[in-house]
């Protein structure tokens, strides 16, 4: 049989089935693709399963309140303020987990944030709310630009003793005041901060700018009688000045270290 002949033959028998079996049968085609389709969408759940679905946290979209929350907002409150880089030591983080915590607590209203001085730190504060949350029994601290870079330094010096060296516990200044304040006597000269260590309390201060010679020397003899040992942490310019007055106080028990401080020189 010629090859034509052939293909002739094969045409024939193609036209004489039925269309169906040709191009296939359009409602098991239907059927299929509906099947299909169900396999890619499933039905629609019950209306019930919606709503178990939809159904959301009350807090969800809230800022979640924890006990780290209520502790470092607590430390806040002690010190007025603090910086990013000063949060971040604290929880003992990077600055990027600093920064990302400063912004919730900011979203959910617990704190301020702004530099305060010119290309000083970023600071936070307690707001009134977060005052109320951390159960802070101090109120709620004002933005003082003139006190800013002294809040900072006395911070760094709490985090040096109290978390790097471990040399103590802290008692801030604000405490202090609500302890030794007397309606009859009204405050002493409170130190910065008090260290302390079990077998004696360390008075703390930090003085960044220069005081008149008289004040200094009745702040000498005052915290000099009140407490065991006296640190003070003094800015470069200053160490030699309140070295000779410490050397004329009536206990020679005052210490002058540089600011900022390094752990070696405590110990030297």
């Amino acid at each position: 049989m010629s090859d034509r002949l052939q293909s002739r033959t094969r045409c024939d028998r193609l036209e004489s089935r039925p269309a169906e079996q040709l191009w296939g049968n359009e409602q098991g085609d239907r059927h299929e693709a509906e099947a299909g389709s169900e396999a890619l969408n499933p039905p629609a759940p019950p209306e019930a399963a919606v709503r178990r679905r939809q159904r959301k946290r009350p807090d969800v979209g809230s800022v979640r309140f924890s006990e780290r929350d209520r502790w470092v907002l607590a430390f806040i409150g002690e010190q007025y303020a603090i910086s990013v880089r000063q949060l971040a030591q604290l929880i003992e983080r990077g600055e990027l987990t600093g920064a990302w915590l400063r912004t919730r607590w900011r979203d959910a209203g617990w704190v301020e944030s702004r530099m305060l001085t010119k290309y000083g730190p970023s600071m936070l504060w307690l707001t009134r709310e977060g005052v109320r949350v951390a159960q802070s029994p101090y109120r709620r601290w004002r933005p003082n630009v003139s006190l800013a870079t002294h809040i900072e330094a006395v911070t760094n010096v709490r985090l040096l003793l109290e978390r790097q060296l471990r040399l103590g516990e802290w008692c801030c200044e604000r405490e202090l005041a609500r302890s030794l304040a007397s309606p009859k006597r009204g405050c002493p000269h409170l130190p910065d901060g008090l260290l302390e260590t079990g077998s004696e309390q360390i008075a703390v201060e930090v003085e960044l700018t220069p005081k008149g010679r008289g004040r200094l020397t009745e702040i000498f003899t005052e915290v000099g009688e009140n407490y065991s040992q006296v640190w003070y942490f003094a800015a470069p310019p200053l160490v030699r000045i309140l070295g000779a007055l410490a050397a004329e106080a009536p206990r020679q028990n005052i210490i002058i270290h540089p600011y900022p401080p390094r752990p070696g020189d405590l110990f030297t």
